[in-house]
């Protein structure tokens, strides 16, 4: 046997100890990969507002690309940062894939996704990139991510980037930078997943307004050096915001003590423990700072 087929053999080996592990997940928007990475645990960038997603798993005892069956799966909640959305699949009965150590620049990794169809897809994918943080947002970021000479592709979106004994390495994303495709390592997907099935899912806080962000003349800020703020232009009828007093043209400054300047950074600070709490907020209402107390409700679900 040449050292071309040997490599060949070795590669095809890893990709089939890792694709038992690979499902599809259909999101509202698309599509996309999802790794199996605990007992009956899913970490997908699948978007859904629903409280279930369907997910094709692949039968490990089937042939690659065959044996395929679709569940239903809970959704425990979304990792903003990360853009990981977490699902469990009670018997599921799905090998989790290992987490590898980190990779070094250099190295040569698989990407190895799901086709439309549920199919396998795999390529090579070297090691570009190793390093950190990456901004996702104007608050969120990855402490430290992977990048491999890839581009972006659907069915690699979710996917996993193994290791030559099949061990993920990372989760593949659909972000790009100039040219390459940032992986998130499986070290923070795998322990930010742990977190989020051991608190029971992350619930979204729900306000109830619409809003965009808006710089303050220096005559409105009410004393505070704050220069922007959220301009709130609709308030959902019996929503938490309406009940709690905030009204269209008031512009959000501050939610539980800290300073909200645009969308993303009120919305990170609904994340978490905060459905039922009172929390208190400060408006710009005119010129003049009022205090408002809201009740954080869970965010709707959609749902047909």
């Amino acid at each position: 046997m040449n050292t071309w087929t040997s490599l060949s053999n070795e590669i095809a080996a890893a990709v089939e100890k890792a694709a038992p592990s690979i499902v599809q997940v259909h999101g509202h928007r698309r599509v996309t990969a999802g790794l199996v990475i605990a007992d009956n645990l899913i970490a997908t960038p699948a978007a859904t507002d629903d409280d279930t997603v369907a997910v094709l798993a692949a039968d490990p005892s089937a042939p690659l690309g065959a044996g395929n069956e679709t569940v239903e799966g809970a959704v425990l909640g979304r990792i903003g940062n990360l853009g990981l959305t977490i699902v469990r699949v009670e018997g599921l009965n799905r090998p989790a894939l290992a987490a590898a150590q980190e990779p070094k620049p250099g190295q040569l990794g698989v990407a190895v996704g799901r086709t439309w169809s549920g199919a396998v897809m795999a390529t090579l994918a070297p090691i570009a990139v190793v390093g950190g943080p990456l901004r996702t947002g104007r608050t969120g970021s990855i402490d430290r991510v992977i990048r491999i000479q890839q581009s972006p592709h659907g069915a690699l979106n979710g996917g996993a980037l193994i290791n030559a004994e099949g061990q993920a390495l990372g989760i593949i994303t659909s972000l790009a930078i100039r040219g390459t495709t940032v992986v998130v390592p499986a070290s923070i997907a795998w322990a930010a997943a742990a977190k989020v099935a051991s608190e029971g899912g992350v619930k979204q806080g729900f306000l109830g307004v619409s809003s965009m962000a808006v710089s303050l003349p220096d005559r409105q800020r009410a004393g505070r050096s704050q220069a922007s703020g959220l301009l709130i232009s609709q308030v959902a009828a019996n929503s938490p915001a309406e009940n709690g007093g905030l009204l269209v043209g008031d512009v959000i400054v501050s939610f539980g003590g800290e300073a909200i300047e645009d969308a993303e950074s009120l919305v990170t600070r609904l994340r978490g423990n905060k459905v039922g709490t009172a929390v208190p907020m400060t408006v710009i209402r005119g010129a003049a700072a009022v205090d408002v107390t809201v009740t954080v409700s869970e965010r709707p679900r959609l749902r047909g």
